[in-house]
């Protein structure tokens, strides 16, 4: 009797811990990766390293953190297409979307990449999966906008960019179109998907504690961050991309997403998994993102 009374008050406390504790953080405080990480997976982590024209940036947001972005200049064009921002996913950093900006460039697009809050160079102590991370990408919008009022504005988002991209352009009618690159449904299946991962067990109870207790810590609304509710309300053209092998974010969230805005395109990438979606796609779909920013 003893024994299962220890065994109950160790599972009870265990339990405790991750309510309170290491489930809010690991949700809101994603590691921040470096330029080793970049250097050692792609080759390069900076401009310079790729010989591009650039320029470091930032704008503040609606409370006061300062966001760092790199704004890539196209080369060789006698005039400019237009704008892509591209938004990375969770733990990555501008660095990520390097491999796209050098190939967006060739396309005459300026192409900012932005650092989100608590991520990369940018400030911040909580990532909210786009429930503030729209505000802010509205803010680079705004500076866009001030110095072209009239300029064409994409978005580009990886992951959590993608689900970011989907939340900003329903919201924000500056945005021209959207291409979405393995977004997530909602941010509470996103979210039991990964726990059944980080500790094997698939509990919704477990997780709307965790979630609540998250929602308190960075005051934010966990069932506000959703693409689903947010993608029939898009008016301009999506184009959703998915890698076939896709183990992280499940393909049939964008199969799912595609569905509730009539408009929207579906563009299944073969042999892709989460992260290499512009290297097995190459030439194919690379023609692809020219022809829909240029539509």
């Amino acid at each position: 009797m003893i024994a299962v009374l220890v065994a109950l008050s160790i599972v009870l406390l265990a339990g405790i811990v991750i309510v309170g504790y290491i489930g809010p953080r690991i949700l809101l405080m994603p590691q921040r990766r470096g330029p080793d990480f970049y250097r050692k997976r792609y080759g390069f982590a900076h401009p310079s390293d790729l010989g591009l024209k650039f320029e470091d940036g930032s704008v503040t947001t609606e409370d006061g953190l300062r966001l760092s972005y790199w704004a890539i200049e196209p080369q060789d064009c006698d005039h400019r297409n237009g704008y892509v921002i591209y938004l990375h996913g969770i733990t990555d950093s501008k660095s990520s979307g390097l491999n796209y900006a050098k190939e967006l460039i060739e396309f005459c697009q300026k192409v900012f990449l932005l650092d989100m809050r608590s991520h990369g160079e940018s400030d911040g102590k909580y990532c909210t999966y786009g429930y503030y991370e729209k505000r802010d990408v509205s803010k680079l919008i705004d500076k866009i906008r001030d110095d072209d009022p009239e300029a064409v504005i994409s978005l580009l988002g990886v992951s959590m960019g993608a689900a970011i991209a989907l939340q900003t352009a329903a919201a924000d009618d500056r945005v021209s179109r959207v291409i979405a690159v393995a977004p997530f449904y909602d941010l509470f299946s996103i979210a039991l998907d990964h726990q059944v991962k980080k500790i094997g067990i698939r509990s919704r109870i477990l997780l709307r504690l965790v979630l609540h207790q998250a929602e308190r810590m960075a005051r934010f609304k966990a069932d506000e961050v959703s693409p689903a509710l947010d993608i029939g309300k898009i008016q301009v053209p999506v184009l959703i991309v998915h890698g076939e092998e896709d183990k992280t974010v499940k393909k049939e969230y964008s199969k799912i997403l595609q569905g509730l805005n009539h408009g929207a395109q579906l563009l299944a990438i073969p042999g892709a998994g989460h992260i290499d979606v512009l290297e097995k796609g190459g030439k194919n779909y690379l023609e692809e993102l020219e022809k829909f920013l240029r539509s």
